[in-house]
């Protein structure tokens, strides 16, 4: 399965959502593969840092050279994480951003992992695009702001327009949700909320909490545990299973990931 995160709008956690949910399905025992379309490059980053040569790794091998070269598997570097792969970003993705829209499907088509999770730019190019279309399911992390809300609709308005057949598998999750909000009516969260299940109708069953363990677990390396006595910690850890759940169709709680 090919899994896309994308936003237009920056800062609402793709990067940590690609490596929550990577880390969690490799928790289960699958082969995970994660390809870094983001400029910003968080997720290769997270997945190099401490590997011998992590500065350089980029440089020889990444998406860009993979894309117009056709050479996925020459492109994979092993991570620090078990059953963990990466395809690292490249700043020159910029320079192919008209590049054909089906050559990253194409690229990807013949390689052997259980789950394939993709990154992408806070933009709407044919970089993103290519990722759309490659996808099985496409997941679109929301914050509940009116800019955020503007650029969903566009990036769901651009889906039906331009790939179709990918809005069937498209959805909004809902991302940095404070659950000490929830008892107020009114208010920005559920005014937000309100307004984007009304307007939409492709919106997960899952709420991702607004907690400093985010930021903990992709740049210090803390771990998540489902038992863990800080309540931020063992409910992202709930939520991330809850998502990679619905996902796999599995029942089942990794403890600790």
């Amino acid at each position: 399965m090919v899994i896309t995160v994308s936003s237009i709008k920056g800062g609402v956690g793709k990067s940590s959502v690609v490596i929550l949910l990577a880390n969690n399905l490799a928790s289960r025992g699958h082969k995970v593969l994660v390809i870094d379309m983001d400029l910003n490059n968080s997720a290769t980053l997270y997945y190099t840092a401490g590997l011998k040569d992590a500065e350089t790794i980029s440089e020889r091998q990444n998406i860009m050279i993979a894309l117009t070269q056709g050479r996925a598997e020459e492109n994979i570097v092993k991570t620090k994480k078990e059953n963990v792969f990466l395809i690292p970003s490249s700043l020159s993705l910029c320079d192919i951003r008209a590049i054909d829209f089906r050559v990253l499907k194409r690229t990807i088509s013949n390689l052997e992992y259980d789950y394939v999770l993709i990154d992408t730019s806070p933009t709407y190019d044919n970089l993103v695009i290519s990722s759309i279309y490659a996808a099985d399911l496409v997941l679109s992390p929301v914050q509940f702001t009116k800019f955020n809300y503007n650029m969903t609709v566009f990036l769901m308005s651009k889906i039906m327009e331009e790939i179709p057949e990918a809005y069937e598998h498209t959805y909004i999750l809902y991302n940095h949700w404070k659950q000490h909000h929830e008892k107020y009516t009114s208010g920005l969260q559920s005014d937000g909320k309100q307004i984007y299940d009304e307007t939409f109708d492709n919106v997960l069953d899952v709420k991702l909490p607004d907690t400093p363990f985010v930021d903990h677990y992709t740049q210090e390396d803390v771990r998540l545990c489902v038992t863990s006595r800080d309540v931020g910690n063992s409910r992202l850890a709930l939520g991330i299973n809850s998502l990679v759940n619905q996902i796999t169709g599995e029942e089942s709680i990794v403890e600790v990931f």
